[in-house]
């Protein structure tokens, strides 16, 4: 019998974090981060690392939003979207004249965001000459125009956000060491949606709330929707719910045509109850595998069968895979186990297991 009874969403709280939604203990450690470095006495530099569509952008203007800054502009560049012979002008500006099409002085994102925040997104993609010219900005706190004579003096607050790993880069000789330890004074990672699952309700309630305004219908889960949204792994993250509540709120808004063939939008008072057969096929439960007589399975087990120290065993081999193949890296190693960093320490502690011990590196 299918459970249709509706989860009713929750408003979100009315204060800087609330584009920042989620009550599980993982995002709570994320807010409390927030809070602290909102209260830092200083302007630190802060690194926000997580897979792609985790929210670092979002999260980046919520500490500008709780900064003494926040009457002042926040920029955002996209490291990875623009090419590397743009994108030194992009960032520092240029005067008239100083390359074919210059026509007049044009300010860089630096310049624009002077007494506010600039996140440089995906920095990890930054070319390496580059990277030298955004040190110098860090330590200086001025930058050089293209075809200017004199540096500019800045006061911006530098946030840099990247889904890669940039130790490693640093190692491969992609990314400059004293560059990283510039930027990597506050490190934030954000989590996975998929280790955060009991937030995808009120997530899902939130950007329903978001497309309401606009005059979508109002979109609201079953606890049947609601249990197959949370059982999915979301590779996407928090970007691809965002997606799918708009694709839902699409599909149920469209409920007939006109004379004109043309279809037209319900009014926006209409509620849409989403049940399991309203998401798309890969968001549905997988059948479960049928079941078997307990008779059957004990022949399958051996005397002395222990399940507790089979997982236990499992799970260990898994975790000294992971540190081997990172290089003893724990934020990769987690990445490559699918959980979080906080997650694996606990681990490391629960099974005595130190990242020195020489069989967990490749090169002994």
């Amino acid at each position: 019998m299918k459970n249709n009874s509706v989860i009713k969403p929750t408003p979100p709280p009315k204060d800087f974090s609330s584009q920042l939604i989620g009550q599980s203990p993982v995002w709570k450690q994320v807010l409390s981060d927030i809070h602290k470095l909102a209260a830092a006495p200083y302007m630190a530099t802060l690194l926000l690392t997580g897979e792609t569509g985790t929210g670092k952008e979002v999260v980046a203007r919520a500490v500008h939003e709780a900064s003494d800054r926040k009457h002042k502009s926040f920029m955002a560049v996209n490291c990875a979207a623009i090419p590397a012979d743009l994108l030194e002008s992009v960032l520092f500006g240029y005067e008239k004249g100083a390359f074919t099409g210059a026509l007049h002085r044009t300010p860089g994102r630096f310049m624009q965001a002077d007494g506010g925040t600039l996140l440089l997104d995906e920095v990890g993609d930054m070319p390496l000459p580059l990277q030298a010219k955004i040190l110098r900005v860090l330590q200086e706190k001025e930058v050089d125009i293209v075809g200017g004579r004199e540096p500019y003096k800045i006061d911006v607050r530098i946030i840099a956000a990247t889904h890669q790993n940039l130790q490693n880069l640093v190692i491969q000789k992609r990314f400059r060491e004293d560059l990283f330890y510039r930027l990597n004074v506050y490190p934030i990672e954000l989590p996975p949606l998929r280790e955060r699952k009991e937030d995808v309700p009120r997530l899902f309630a939130f950007f329903a709330q978001q497309l309401h305004k606009k005059g979508f219908p109002e979109l609201q889960l079953t606890e049947a929707a609601r249990n197959q949204l949370e059982a999915y792994e979301w590779p996407g993250n928090v970007r691809e719910l965002n997606n799918l509540v708009q694709r839902l709120a699409i599909s149920q808004g469209c409920i007939g045509t006109g004379e004109d063939g043309d279809a037209f939008m319900a009014q926006s008072t209409k509620i849409c109850c989403i049940a399991p057969e309203h998401l798309p096929s890969n968001y549905r439960g997988i059948p479960a595998v049928p079941s078997r007589r307990a008779s059957d399975l004990t022949t399958d087990l051996p005397n002395g069968f222990c399940l507790d120290k089979v997982l236990n065993l499992s799970e260990i081999h898994y975790i000294k895979t992971a540190i081997r193949a990172s290089g003893g890296n724990i934020s990769q190693a987690a990445r490559l186990l699918g959980i979080h960093r906080t997650t694996l320490n606990s681990k490391l502690v629960k099974y005595k297991i130190t990242i020195q011990d020489p069989m967990l590196h490749p090169s002994f």
